[in-house]
């Protein structure tokens, strides 16, 4: 596999190395080692799983349990896969062994597995623990849109029997396919704290990559034509029972539908850069500065939009968007960029809207337009954290107030006072919690009367030498002051 997927192999020697520690260690009983290890990543345990699948089923499931002691976590942890699209086809097709990485919900805390099931059948079972314990239950379902028993050299699917033995006794776990590296733009740290595009730009030009003659798409019949249509849609979040990207809480998967990732290709690989917003079933909206800032000039073909995640993990379950056409905001200046901070991206093709992936609702005459001091509103990205962690892995969301523009001022250094615009709208928070490098494009978000409406796109905060200084205001650009622009200018 290493020939063929050579992007995968960097993480191979390292965790098996490192895999060769935690057999001394104090870990629960595992009842089948050659389907399951724990393994040592960066610090803490996780769980690696090895299975083989059927290539002649669309879809097979894979339910896990474990036991862990003490009461309920309020996060149940995830089961993932290790491979790229191409290697799990490869692998079910031919009957490999499938891997999937199992992180665990308390960190320094290591639950027993306690079963492994696939499609039904038990693989593997070991007793729980004994009161106070909770069980965990994790599941990931690999579905093919056509059988791949159809392709030839396909293996026939033999489940493997449970296997109750000692970890001693164990193999050695075969190595992990490598994630994508997540690779962070530099961030420059200026001598007196000024208001930078998050991320932090790399120091220029600003044209719009617009196709003239953009390819033929793939079109669903019941996707929304008009605004009319779109607002009957719009706005709405999949029920989700959660607490309320510096010191916030962890979005679930399914809250905010809408909220996207911008992944920049390079290569075989891809980097997070910046967040954005679905607005329709072919539009994106983000900030201009994520695509030209400086010497800065990220182009439509090599950007990648994640759909239906709130995980950057691109082998979690969730849609993969080309980008066909990108348009800046006509006024966008990197000078004074804050004012017309604008992008709409085009998919390449239509999505099919469902629980995890549904547009947000855009603002109109029925709502406010001068928002007063106070107003809560919410925003959520991937970006760094207060631990300096240029990405969190999970989706963080917190609230925030609005501030007027004079407040916003007050706030600010002489120097920062004009990139607040009769376009932007200001908002802090009490606890200096809020966007930070990475956020940039991400929405500012209003809920008014069980809908979702956006109401600015993450531009500009301050930064100092240790970091985003969030006891200032963040400016976001006003897409209400540029709703006729964007009316004009998106896709349905």
């Amino acid at each position: 596999m290493c020939n063929r997927d050579r992007v995968l192999c960097l993480l191979i020697l390292a965790l098996t190395l490192q895999s060769c520690s935690v057999f001394g260690q104090n870990l629960p009983h595992i009842a089948c080692p050659d389907i399951f290890q724990y393994l040592e990543y960066r610090g803490q345990y996780i769980g690696h799983i090895q299975v083989v699948l059927d290539s002649s089923s669309v879809e097979n499931v894979v339910k896990v349990e474990f036991s862990q002691r003490g009461r309920p976590p309020t996060y149940s942890g995830e089961i993932n896969f290790l491979e790229n699209e191409e290697s799990l086809r490869y692998r079910l097709r031919n009957g490999e062994l499938i891997n999937f990485r199992v992180d665990f919900p308390t960190p320094g805390v290591v639950p027993k597995l306690i079963k492994v099931d696939v499609n039904g059948e038990t693989l593997c079972q070991a007793d729980q623990y004994f009161p106070p314990s909770v069980k965990l239950f994790l599941s990931r379902t690999l579905r093919t849109t056509v059988p791949l028993s159809a392709q030839p050299q396909r293996i026939p699917f033999t489940p493997r029997p449970p296997i109750m033995r000692d970890p001693e006794s164990a193999p050695r776990p075969q190595p992990l396919p490598q994630r994508p590296q997540q690779v962070q733009s530099p961030v420059q740290n200026p001598p007196q704290p000024r208001p930078q595009p998050l991320p932090q730009p790399l120091p220029q030009p600003t044209q719009s990559a617009t196709p003239t003659n953009p390819p033929p798409i793939r079109r669903i019949n019941d996707a929304p034509q008009t605004l009319g249509q779109l607002n009957t849609v719009c706005g709405r979040e999949k029920p989700i029972q959660t607490a309320f990207i510096h010191f916030g809480e962890v979005v679930q998967r399914g809250q905010f539908p809408w909220m996207v990732a911008l992944l920049e290709r390079i290569g075989n690989e891809y980097s997070f850069t910046c967040g954005g917003t679905l607005i329709s079933a072919r539009t994106v909206i983000s900030a201009a500065h994520c695509f030209r800032f400086g010497s800065k000039s990220l182009s439509a073909a090599r950007t990648v939009v994640s759909l239906g995640r709130n995980s950057l993990d691109i082998f979690s379950p969730g849609d993969l968007q080309g980008v066909s056409q990108l348009v800046l905001h006509h006024q966008y200046d990197v000078n004074t960029f804050t004012d017309a901070d604008l992008a709409l991206l085009q998919l390449t093709n239509q999505v099919q809207f469902s629980d995890f992936v549904k547009p947000i609702c855009l603002w109109n005459e029925n709502y406010l337009l001068d928002l007063p001091s106070g107003h809560k509103s919410y925003v959520a990205g991937w970006g760094e954290d207060e631990h300096g962690n240029k990405n969190t892995r999970l989706a963080k969301m917190t609230s925030t107030d609005i501030i007027t523009q004079t407040e916003c001022r007050g706030n600010l250094t002489f120097e920062n006072v004009r990139y607040v615009t009769s376009n932007t709208i200001c908002a802090s928070n009490a606890k200096a919690s809020g966007p930070c490098s990475g956020d940039s494009g991400g929405g500012l978000m209003l809920e008014e009367q069980d809908i979702w409406m956006l109401r600015g796109v993450v531009s500009s905060g301050q930064r100092t030498s240790k970091g985003c200084d969030l006891t200032k205001p963040v400016i976001y650009t006003d897409v209400a002051k540029h709703i006729d622009w964007l009316l004009r200018t998106m896709w349905f």
